[in-house]
């Protein structure tokens, strides 16, 4: 891990923030592991998404864009 990545992909979302890394969960700090809503663009949490299937995969929602007509994946 060097200064301005968590994860040696891309550019560090705390670094970004200015904000300490959470490395608790490896070598990918918790702001890094978390995915944008499909439908809004928000950043959800990673505790909070909700993957919904779409085609022979999922898409990423949050609650507020969860709808009841939505079929949960399972992988």
């Amino acid at each position: 891990m060097n200064d301005t990545t968590c994860n040696n992909n891309d550019m560090c979302l705390s670094v970004m923030e200015g904000i300490p890394a959470d490395m608790s969960l490896g070598d990918t700090c918790v702001l890094c592991c978390c995915r944008e809503c499909d439908r809004c663009g928000i950043t959800i949490d990673i505790d909070e998404e909700n993957q919904i299937a779409e085609g022979p995969g999922y898409i990423d929602v949050c609650d507020g864009c969860l709808a009841d007509t939505d079929v949960r994946y399972n992988s």
